[in-house]
C-alpha cells in the first residue's frame, strides 16, 4: 500500500538493503516504488531521477557511516591508536551481524556506477577522501607510538584499501570466518606499524 506521509529519509533507508544486495543498475524503478512504499508521483516529488536517488543514497549511507562509527572512533578515549582499533572493531562487528553478507556499500557503488557516470566518481571520491583523511588524522595524533618510517597518509592508505578488500570478499565468499581472518590481517598491518606492538595484543 502507498503510504503518501513517506518522508525523503524514509525513501532511503527503506532502499538501502534491496540496492545493498543488487546495486542501482539492476534495480527498477518499480522495485523502489514498491519497497519505499511511495507512489512515482511521491518518489518524483523527492528524486528527479534513479541516478539523483544513488546521490542522495551515498550521502545518506555515508552520514549513516560517519554517526555510528567514524565520529565515536574519533572520541572513543584518549588514545588515537586505540581509537583506531576500536574503528576496526566496530566495522567488523557491524559486517558480521549483516545476515546478507553485502560487503559495503559505499564499495559495492563503486563497481556498480562510477563507469555509469562520472558524477559518481567524484562524489564517491569525495567520500572516500574524507574516510581516509578521519583514519589519517587518528594516525596523525597517537604518531608518537608508530615505528619512525610510517607515514600516517600512507598507512591509512593502506588500511581503507584492506579493509574495502576485505569487505568485498564478504560479498563473494559469505563466510563470516573469513571476514573476522581478513580484519585481523587489517588488526595486523596496524600493529606491525607500531613501535610497541604488543600494547594491543589480545
Amino acid at each position: 500500500m502507498v503510504n503518501l506521509k513517506r518522508t525523503r529519509e524514509d525513501i532511503l533507508s527503506s532502499v538501502g538493503e534491496l540496492i545493498h544486495r543488487q546495486g542501482v543498475q539492476s534495480t527498477g524503478l518499480k522495485e523502489l516504488f514498491a519497497v519505499s512504499q511511495v507512489s512515482s508521483g511521491s518518489f518524483y516529488n523527492y528524486f528527479e531521477s534513479k541516478d539523483e536517488l544513488a546521490h542522495a543514497l551515498i550521502d545518506f549511507k555515508w552520514s549513516e557511516l560517519k554517526a555510528a562509527i567514524l565520529i565515536p572512533a574519533m572520541n572513543a578515549s584518549r588514545d588515537p591508536i586505540a581509537n583506531l582499533f576500536w574503528m576496526i572493531d566496530r566495522l567488523e562487528e557491524k559486517h558480521l551481524s549483516d545476515p546478507n553478507c553485502a560487503g559495503c556499500l559505499l564499495g559495492n557503488l563503486i563497481v556498480d556506477l562510477v563507469e555509469h557516470d562520472t558524477s559518481f566518481q567524484e562524489h564517491l571520491v569525495q567520500v572516500f577522501d574524507e574516510w581516509q583523511s578521519a583514519i589519517a588524522q587518528l594516525l596523525q595524533a597517537g604518531q608518537s607510538q608508530l615505528q619512525t618510517h610510517i607515514t600516517p597518509e600512507e598507512l591509512a592508505e593502506q588500511l581503507l584499501t584492506m579493509i574495502e578488500g576485505v569487505l568485498l570478499m564478504e560479498r563473494l565468499y559469505k563466510q563470516p570466518a573469513r571476514l573476522q581472518r581478513g580484519f585481523n590481517m587489517i588488526r595486523a598491518l596496524l600493529k606491525a606499524s607500531l613501535a610497541q606492538a604488543n600494547r594491543f595484543n589480545a
